[in-house]
């Protein structure tokens, strides 16, 4: 039996990732696109364009949104009242305040809801998992995570993704946007202790939460963090390294290697690399099992706590 899904909001990055999933999927069906700017709708999908976000939702077996996140509070609300499970674009609202009182409202119309978080779903991210909780790595020393592309430079937050880069709809620049996804990842780790951050320098003096990158400094696990993000940086790609007392672990893309003892081999494991669409392929296998995560959308409200944190402090 098929299942129908409204896409809500057209103008984000990623909408080319959601769209693949659902083309790719056979049991998945585009039942209704909407967006605030009609013409943000991809000629592509023009045939499933309505023009209220009801609407689309009413058509729909579940909801993605990928709307701007200052309408994001609202469009899951209504998602979580007519019913409809929901994946959502990181981060939920514009502060984890606001955050927070989505997933209240969630919460209290038991609807599922995700949150499009798809480093934790890096098959080489799992396998480190694996070695950490052995302690393989033996006593750990440092942790350093970088997540980079060149959006910003090749014109990705240009026409009607213009918005990704505007702060006052986004609430987040392009550190912020990327240190979601890196915060979350060493959360799923899940060590001892969640990713705590002191202390951001971003890009550009003056620029605030609203840069183009920046790095950030804390803890994890009770050592040393050091965060990187940036939408200015070429190439892209994701790295996190864990240094330890008896080696060092090194997700690259979507390859694991461990390096233990002087002179040793490096092992490898080599895997998928990080992908958008896994947070959609998540979300419909969820569906289909009608399994969900208990916490919902709490690791994106989370990360986003731990952001501000450091941010306050910039």
């Amino acid at each position: 039996m098929p299942i129908d899904v409204a896409l809500l909001g057209c103008a984000h990055p990623h909408v080319a990732d959601v769209l693949g999933v659902l083309a790719s999927e056979p049991d998945l069906r585009l039942a209704a696109a909407w967006d605030a700017d009609p013409s943000a709708v991809p000629a592509a999908i023009a045939g499933s364009a309505v023009g209220r976000a009801e609407t689309a939702i009413r058509r729909a077996d579940a909801v993605i949104i990928c709307a701007p996140t200052h309408q994001r509070p609202a469009l899951s609300t209504q998602a979580a009242r007519a019913g409809r499970p929901l994946l959502v674009e990181k981060p939920v609202a514009m502060t984890a305040a606001q955050a927070r009182a989505v997933v209240r409202e969630i919460d209290r119309s038991r609807t599922p809801a995700m949150p499009a978080l798809f480093l934790r779903r890096l098959p080489a991210l799992a396998r480190l998992a694996v070695v950490l909780r052995e302690r393989m790595l033996g006593r750990l020393a440092a942790v350093s995570a970088t997540l980079v592309h060149p959006g910003a430079l090749d014109g990705w937050f240009e026409g009607p993704a213009a918005w990704m880069a505007d702060v006052a709809r986004a609430g987040v620049g392009g550190f912020g946007d990327l240190a979601l996804h890196l915060l979350d990842a060493l959360a799923a780790l899940a060590v001892d202790e969640p990713p705590r951050l002191a202390a951001v320098a971003f890009d550009r003096a003056g620029a605030g939460p609203g840069d183009v990158g920046g790095i950030a400094l804390g803890t994890w696990s009770g050592v040393p963090v050091t965060l990187r993000a940036s939408w200015a940086v070429r190439p892209g790609g994701f790295e996190l390294v864990v240094n330890g007392a008896s080696g060092t672990g090194c997700v690259r893309a979507g390859t694991l290697e461990l390096v233990r003892g002087s002179g040793a081999e490096p092992e490898r494991w080599i895997g998928a690399p990080p992908d958008a669409g896994e947070a959609v392929r998540a979300f419909a296998q969820s569906l289909r099992s009608r399994r969900f995560p208990r916490d919902g959308l709490r690791p994106a409200v989370r990360a986003q706590e731990a952001l501000e944190a450091a941010v306050r402090v910039a």
